[in-house]
């Protein structure tokens, strides 16, 4: 090697390349479309879109993450490995198992932060967005094509018109000709609970009666078309590498919980301590994506599927949820359901 080239900076550089799928998704805020604002109890934020098929003829895909905010209020996204095999290892879910086994309020606290979740992803293009009034006209999101991330419950309502073949709607809610339908979106407020929070309810939503096509020629349908993202792609482009996600295990102080089984799916520990923690590294696209409401306390996701209309809190209340710096706690009623939830995992 010549007197040149530093082979410390090198296996620095090689590192940044080898891990640099993990980053790869950063345009992934100028792909989404943001989620849906709700309206009042009564009065809904109504939306429209047209579900279309990605270059491959895929409809929509299903897929898992973890997220939670880290102790220097950073948040932490990492794609589930039981996305593409349910049977595949994943520390993180392991990590869960293992701090609800641990028994104390704090660790199935931490349990639940790190708990898995569940989203869905299709193309989607934008007929109707009521943001738009408020927005400059390159700005607007009416009349462009995007990927949204939707929750089970929506996905609920789009499987019930696929697999009804007497009643439902079948292929024209995928179809972007004169035979195709818009799905339009209505976003309530739930009632307050028990801690003054309203979530987004969805139950309203539904197919449009009539059908027409999302744009005026054949033509002008294609050049939508040909600009459909690739799903597929799209969710392998979120995957952590394994050295990041021990990386991520051993910042959270989490890594010597599963480091013996976590060796032996082949993740490596190269010796390396955890990270000091700062506070100004916050990544608000990151933190768009912890949309899930708890199922009893603030800051707690789900655990049973009645809580999942309550499903992608807005970013807004997100933030206030993170000032607040409220601890979670864990009821009697909630171990019920996460025992079940940890019998799948």
């Amino acid at each position: 090697m010549s007197k040149w080239i530093s082979k410390d900076l090198f296996k620095e550089f090689q590192k940044e390349k080898i891990e640099e799928k993990d980053s790869a998704s950063g345009n992934r805020s100028a792909l989404l479309w943001p989620t849906p604002e709700k309206g009042s109890i009564e009065n809904p934020k109504v939306y429209e879109g047209r579900f279309v098929p990605d270059p491959k003829g895929k409809f929509y895909k299903r897929f898992y993450y973890h997220m939670w905010q880290a102790g220097d209020e950073s948040w932490i996204y990492v794609l589930c490995p039981k996305t593409h095999d349910f049977k595949d290892y994943c520390p993180f879910c392991s990590v869960t198992s293992k701090l609800y086994a641990g028994g104390t309020k704090q660790d199935k606290a931490q349990g639940y932060a790190l708990k898995r979740k569940e989203k869905f992803v299709g193309n989607w293009f934008v007929v109707k967005d009521p943001r738009d009034a408020d927005k400059e006209e390159e700005s607007k999101m009416s009349g462009t094509l995007k990927l949204y991330e939707f929750p089970g419950k929506l996905e609920q309502k789009l499987k019930k018109e696929i697999t009804d073949t007497n009643e439902g709607y079948g292929l024209s809610i995928f179809d972007p000709s004169e035979e195709g339908r818009n799905f339009i979106i209505r976003v309530l407020s739930s009632k307050k609970d028990e801690r003054g929070k309203q979530w987004p309810d969805y139950s309203n939503s539904d197919f449009s009666r009539s059908m027409s096509p999302i744009a005026d020629s054949d033509e002008a349908i294609q050049a939508i078309m040909d600009n459909t993202v690739d799903l597929e792609k799209y969710i392998n482009e979120m995957e952590v590498s394994k050295p990041k996600m021990v990386e991520i295990l051993k910042n959270e102080f989490l890594w010597d919980i599963i480091c013996d089984e976590a060796i032996k799916q082949g993740f490596e520990d190269d010796g390396s301590k955890p990270k000091e923690k700062t506070k100004d590294h916050e990544d608000p696209e990151e933190a768009k994506k912890e949309e899930d409401p708890p199922a009893k306390e603030e800051d707690l996701p789900p655990w049973d599927e009645d809580d999942e209309s309550k499903e992608e809190k807005v970013v807004e209340e997100k933030k206030e949820e993170k000032k607040a710096e409220e601890k979670p706690t864990v009821t009697d009623s909630d171990d019920e359901d996460l025992l079940k939830e940890l019998e799948e995992m």
